[in-house]
């Protein structure tokens, strides 16, 4: 097993510290993210992927400086190995809900598309009155009405929202914010959220088992988060940070961007690094001029100009070499397919091309998921529902699959109750499953920390099933559902929580009780992030930083609603569309041939490479491949893989499987410096952000995101 063994005598998890210290991490993350990210600076965000800043900042606080200091005067108040992962995987939890994982969309999405159809210039909406396609009891109360072709809002609630309801340099109360306007809507939203994310939980508790221990995945992730917590009997901090390999590795990176943090502040007293180092951070090779066929490729840009991420470096240390060398390979060889293509057609790969073979690749690789796993998966079902007696291994399991059929069909419920024909409503949400099952087991398989799924349920049901086939309400309804659950998913929640559960399997927990555990960390953070972002938009206003969230994001959902309507128009099926329901709806079945093509591309692709995988041990490439490349994470990432799996190589080559095996510490370390600057950047800001009453405007941008 690949983590740093626990010599500290096994002891209870759940107490009054490990519960206050996780609460405490809730209210850390979950309450200033979204303003940290919103108000203070973007660079670095407080969470921004799957290993987030905040959570290993906090657990670096509370592991190194609260049990260092403690553990010399009164060691009863320091946290064990247990306490500190329950710390620990409560505040990953509430990494979920604060900016991209779902409250950086939010709010916006209900309100700003009101103010955009206000302001004119979106006569399409207009025309066929897109935004009557969403009942008002999904919007704030009063919701907007149109009364003579004008938007009529309330000033508090809509108006304030745009700019913001704080005076001068005066801040709001929470008492200002109209929480009560929300009340409604969240009658609808909070349970689809909160049956949501029961639901993706649920279905991670049902294939850990087979993920964790059948198949043994390496979850790099997990094997850092881990090392942050372990801790020996009689001592303060975690062994990790009493390791000299751990410094060495950690030492040079913390000075590094320390020095060139301190240039942000002083540029004439401190050179940066690109002063003191040129390109050890950044470099360029202007490959387009030499050849142009790459312009035809779509994000052939990054073969050019690359940054080297210390953390991705580390990670690759942590994954089997055929992975790290396929992430390493995945521009290149992407650039290469792309020019062939476009050689033999005349016509350049577009990235929508792209986005449908990502869609047939998630596909593909959930068939191959569910082929793999099968001899587990349907005895598993079986005893679930016929309550046969299960295996002492597959107890969790057999519980994942009741809680995960009932909270599914929940899932289902509530988007029919909301206005969904239940046909769609059934479609979207196993579209999403998909999307959350296959991006989770990537990461767990590739360590990638920073990642995107390149495509969303609604663009797949579309281009599958043809408009006229979903209907205009549907079509609005699963653009809309696709733009606030999983337009980012960046930041979701079914990664952090493979990383929790797969942390306390090796540290002995329980399972089945770190499900309930992990419920009642994601319910607290919901809850916190919605008053704290609600407070933060309305005091600051949602239009002043993030265009993406506020421009691109409401604007883009809804011109790709309108267009495939106005397409229906056209073509004279719009009102059959709309009487149809249910199966009716499948005799209108009208298909993309194009995206078809792409999306049987992708499934077919990763079909051939996993047959090569199994048929051949030696196979040097993974079908991660055709998920990744072209994806802008990968090709932010693309040459610190392929230098993490270099160096592995040779250590391997000439030192071997044990010496690997303890030079893990170093690459940890490699990742703490990466982790711990940025966390550091964003504690000093906060705290000038308290001390002068503005922002620095200092942006710190050294982590992928």
């Amino acid at each position: 097993m690949d983590t740093i063994p626990d010599t500290e005598k096994p002891g209870r998890a759940l107490t009054v510290k490990s519960i206050l210290f996780g609460l405490l991490g809730i209210c850390l993350i979950s309450g200033l993210a979204g303003f940290h990210d919103s108000k203070i600076s973007f660079w670095p965000p407080m969470v921004g992927m799957h290993l987030p800043i905040g959570a290993f900042f906090y657990m670096f606080i509370v592991g190194v400086v609260w049990n260092g200091f403690w553990g010399k005067y009164v060691p009863a108040l320091t946290l064990s190995s247990r306490e500190l992962l329950v710390v620990m995987v409560m505040t990953l939890m509430a990494c979920f809900p604060p900016t991209s994982g779902l409250f950086r969309y939010f709010h916006r999405q209900l309100i700003l598309p009101w103010y955009y159809l206000s302001t004119g210039g979106r006569t399409e909406w207009e025309k066929f009155d897109i935004l009557g396609y969403l009942p008002a009891k999904l919007f704030p109360h009063p919701a907007p009405t149109m009364v003579n072709g004008m938007v009529q809002m309330d000033e508090t609630v809509y108006r304030g929202f745009f700019t913001g309801l704080a005076q001068g340099a005066g801040n709001i109360g929470l008492h200002d914010v109209p929480f009560a306007a929300w009340m409604g809507p969240l009658v609808y939203w909070g349970p689809l959220v909160i049956l949501t994310s029961i639901t993706v939980m649920a279905l991670y508790f049902l294939v850990h088992q087979q993920w964790a221990h059948h198949e043994q995945l390496s979850y790099p992730l997990a094997q850092v988060a881990s090392s942050f917590v372990k801790r020996e009997a009689g001592r303060g901090i975690p062994d990790l940070f009493r390791s000299r390999l751990f410094w060495w590795g950690f030492s040079p990176v913390f000075i590094l961007y320390g020095v060139d943090y301190l240039h942000q502040w002083f540029p004439e007293y401190v050179p940066g690094i690109s002063v003191i180092l040129p390109n050890i951070k950044n470099w360029t090779m202007n490959f387009n001029s030499k050849f142009p066929i790459l312009t035809n490729i779509p994000s052939s840009q990054c073969l050019s100009r690359q940054i080297i991420f210390f953390t991705v470096i580390g990670l690759a240390y942590f994954v089997s070499s055929e992975i790290s060398l396929t992430m390493g390979l995945s521009a290149i060889l992407l650039a290469v397919v792309g020019g062939w293509f476009f050689t033999i057609t005349g016509t350049p790969l577009s990235a929508n091309d792209i986005a449908f073979s990502y869609s047939g690749a998630y596909i593909g690789y959930g068939l191959i998921l569910l082929y793999t796993g099968r001899a587990y998966y349907w005895p598993v079902f079986r005893k679930a529902f016929t309550f046969q007696k299960a295996l002492t291994q597959e107890s969790t399991a057999v519980f994942a699959a009741r809680i995960l059929v009932i909270a599914a069909a929940g899932l289902v419920a509530t988007l029919v109750i909301m206005g969904l024909d239940w046909l769609i409503a059934v479609l979207f949400a196993l579209t999403l499953l998909l999307l959350f099952l296959v991006f989770t087991r990537i990461i767990c398989e590739t360590g990638i920390p920073f990642m995107q799924a390149g495509w969303a349920p609604a663009n797949m049901l579309v281009s599958l099933m043809g408009p006229a086939a979903l209907g205009p309400g549907p079509i609005v309804y699963v653009f809309y559902l696709s733009s606030i659950l999983c337009q980012d998913p960046r930041e979701c929640l079914m990664p952090f929580v493979a990383t929790s559960v797969k942390m306390a399997d090796d540290a002995g927990l329980r399972i089945r009780r770190m499900f309930w555990i992990l419920l009642a960390a994601v319910i607290v953070a919901l809850a916190v992030a919605f008053i704290s972002s609600s407070w933060t938009l309305y005091n600051f206003g949602s239009m002043s930083s993030d265009a993406y969230s506020y421009k691109i994001v409401p604007l883009g959902c809804f011109d790709d609603a309108t267009r495939e309507i106005s397409q229906l128009n056209d073509t004279g099926l719009l009102k059959q569309s709309a009487a149809l329901s249910g199966f009716a709806k499948l005799k209108l079945l009208s298909p993309d041939p194009s995206a078809v093509g792409y999306l049987v591309f992708g499934i077919l692709a990763v079909a051939a490479f996993s047959l090569l995988r199994f048929r051949f041990s030696g196979f040097p490439l993974h079908p991660v491949l055709f998920i990744v490349w072209g994806t802008y994470p990968a090709s932010l990432c693309w040459s610190s893989f392929l230098i993490g799996y270099g160096i592995k190589a040779l250590i391997v080559r000439f030192g071997g499987g044990k010496v690997a095996q303890e030079m893990k510490p170093l690459f940890i370390g490699l990742i703490a410096g990466e982790l711990i600057a940025a966390g550091t950047s964003i504690f000093i800001e906060m705290i000038y952000y308290y001390v002068q009453g503005h922002v620095s405007g200092i942006d710190f941008a050294i982590l992928p995101g």
